[in-house]
Parts: structure tokens; sequence; C-alpha cells
């Protein structure tokens, strides 16, 4: 199918702009509409609510976090009149299964895309009893839809492997596309010595944020900044309290995060549990030096990872930037160009292979495969109560 002519709905539960996930889907729309006769972003947003959007509830653990519930009616009436060729809902969720629910109905195809660990993450917030028992449902859940959906879509190798082994149907590997603020905003250059490190991301246990904030302490003739809001916010707060050389910036905007970026000579990306590193890939668009761990999906593609600082497992945070501030001034600026040219690579060969992906799923026969009623029964129950 030709891309020119497709219609593309995406039904997304991550809030818009407060995560990765959620930023993933606002960027590749935002490149996909000039490419596609017409693209729907179905997303909750917190400063300018999507007509599909309900009312919400806070998430247990996390007061920056909501979990919104879709208005079914809404989301009908707008696929009825838009007659999407391809759903594409990433992961478990409630928007999502309503969407998949919807595509199944109207015999639309699925895109079912997969870009978070959810074993590892819940073992990492509940312990290994509940997580066992939580991972369980949620890999329940990716089953049925990787099993009814048309294709798959993950963004690191490794991941194309579980999809796979959970019965995705021709899994795709895609990359990561980049917000235009990263890619067109005018280039600082890059500052001849290290003096200022940043941290961009959301203040939570998986991201590993207490490593950074003992890089500052162990540091202090470095700057230090950290722009983002999660749970750990307050230890984060506390740490700026102690650190004269810590600051925090809470969450911020594409707009400040480019300005914070270029402010800055390196950026850290800690995690311990990272699918890809959206942060990391926009940082090196800005001719930044950029370290990463070895969780970090981000390391898997090749051409990325020849422009990344990636732990070594016998070194800390600070063993691994004193490695990089060994190099010499023009060492150090050119690994920086070279990143960026890959991260603009990346851009562009995200937004080509979605197309390719997209219209390539607008062809297949969509499958029998529906929600259980129980389940959609219980999701149906949610939404209008929650309406």
């Amino acid at each position: 199918m030709d891309t020119k002519t497709l219609r593309v709905l995406f039904v997304v539960d991550a809030i818009k702009g407060r995560n990765g996930v959620g930023a993933y889907f606002q960027d590749l729309v935002s490149h996909l509409e000039d490419r596609v006769e017409r693209v729907e972003l179905v997303q909750p947003c917190l400063q300018d609510p999507h007509p599909c959007q309900g009312a919400s509830m806070p998430i247990p653990g996390d007061p920056t976090q909501r979990l919104f519930f879709p208005r079914i009616r809404e989301l009908s009436a707008l696929v009825w009149e838009m007659k999407p060729h391809v759903i594409v809902i990433p992961g478990p969720g409630i928007f999502s299964m309503i969407g998949y629910w919807i595509a199944r109905k109207w015999g639309i195809p699925v895109c079912v895309t997969f870009q978070t660990d959810y074993n590892r993450l819940v073992e990492l917030y509940w312990g290994k009893r509940l997580a066992k028992l939580a991972g369980g449902f949620l890999n329940w859940i990716n089953r049925t839809l990787f099993q009814g959906s048309e294709t798959a879509a993950t963004i690191c190798e490794s991941m194309i492997t579980q999809a796979r082994e959970a019965g995705a149907r021709n899994p795709q590997l895609v990359g990561t596309p980049l917000a235009r603020e990263f890619v067109q905003t005018p280039l600082q250059p890059l500052a001849d010595d290290v003096n200022k490190v940043c941290y961009v991301g959301r203040l939570a246990a998986e991201k590993n944020i207490e490593s950074f904030l003992e890089l500052a302490a162990a540091r202090p003739d470095l700057e230090f900044h950290v722009a983002g809001d999660g749970p750990l916010r307050a230890k984060v707060d506390q740490a700026c309290d102690r650190l004269s050389n810590l600051h925090c910036h809470g969450w911020c905007t594409r707009e400040q995060v480019v300005a914070l970026v270029d402010q800055c000579e390196v950026l850290v990306l800690p995690s311990s549990v990272e699918a890809f590193g959206t942060v990391a890939l926009e940082a090196m668009a800005r001719q930044r030096l950029v370290i990463t761990t070895p969780a970090c999906g981000i390391n898997e593609w090749p051409a990325l990872a020849r422009g990344l600082w990636v732990m070594q497992p016998d070194e800390t945070l600070s063993d691994t930037l004193d490695r990089l501030a060994r190099l010499t001034s023009d060492e150090r600026q050119a690994k920086a160009a070279s990143a960026r040219e890959a991260a603009l690579a990346m851009n562009n060969h995200a937004i080509e292979h979605w197309g390719s992906v997209l219209a390539h799923c607008a062809t297949l026969k969509p499958r029998a495969a529906s929600l259980p009623s129980p389940t959609l029964a219980l999701l149906r129950r949610l939404s209008s109560h929650h309406a």
C-alpha cells in the first residue's frame, strides 16, 4: 500500500510528554503528518485533554503519574469517522486494550509495539512475590495482544526475541524518532572542558537516579543538573539541599530540555532498566557527550553505540566520567560530532521504516482474535464508571 494514502490511528495510554513512551508517539506522529493521508493520536494530556480522554486516578506509589480512562463512545466515533487502515497500540493498558477491541470488532489491522520490559519493572517496584503475579498478568495481556495483532514493533534487538516468544507475528525492529526541537534548534558549541553534567528523565527507581546523586557528591569540582519529576523527587531535593553543585529543575518542556542539554557538556543515563533511552539520542543530536549503563537498549544499535561512553562492568559513573575527561578536547569534539550524525541518521531511518511497517500492516488480513469477554466487560465497566 502507498504510504501517502495511509490513515493511521495511534491509541496510547502514556501521558503526552511525561515519559519516554508518551514522547515517542508524540514525536512519531508529528513526523508522519507530512507522509500519510491522515494520522491521529489518542493520548492523555494534562494540559490539553483529548476528547477521548475520561477521568483519571493517581497511580499508586507515584503521585506524579495518573491512570486515565478512555471514553469508549468518543473513541469508537473517531474510528468510525476516520476509518483507519491501521490502529497502533503500545503494550498493555486500558486505552490500548479498548483500541485493540475496536480494531478486532471492525476488522482493522493492528500493530502492537513492545517498548517496556514489564517483568523487570514490576520486580523492581513490587518484589519477587507480587511481581510474579503482576508479571504473569501483564505477560498474559501481552500474549493476547501479540497473538491477535498483524505485526509488532520493538525498539531494541533484545526485545525482538521476547516479542516472538510471546507470539508476535513478524516482529519488526524500528528506530526512535527525534522531536523537531532537538533537530532544528541551532547548535550551541561544545565547550573544550567538562564542567557541567546533567540527567534528564523520570525520577524513578528504574532510572537509578541515586547513582547520579552519588556522582554529584563525589565530584564537587563539577556542576550537576537534574530535569524531571517522579516518585523520587523528594530524594533529589534533599540531595540538592546538601550539595551546592547540584540543581533540580523539575519537569521541563522540550524547549527547556534543549536549553539545559546545550548548557552542559555531558548527559548521564544511569538506568538499571531502559528499553532504549531516548534522552541519550536527544543529547547526541545536540552534539553532546553521553554516558550510558549496559542496561540501556540504545547500546544495541552499533552506529549509536560508537557515539556513547558505556560504563564498563568494573567502573563507577565517576570512573567513566574520568575516562571521558581524559580525552583531548579535539577527540571529544570529534566524537560528539559523529554522535550527532548517527542520531540524525537514526531519526530519518525510524521515520522511513515506520512508514514501511504501517503500509505493510495495512495489507494484512486481520485476525479473528479478541479480548476475552470477562476482560472486556471489566474494561467497559471501569471506563463507563470514570467517564
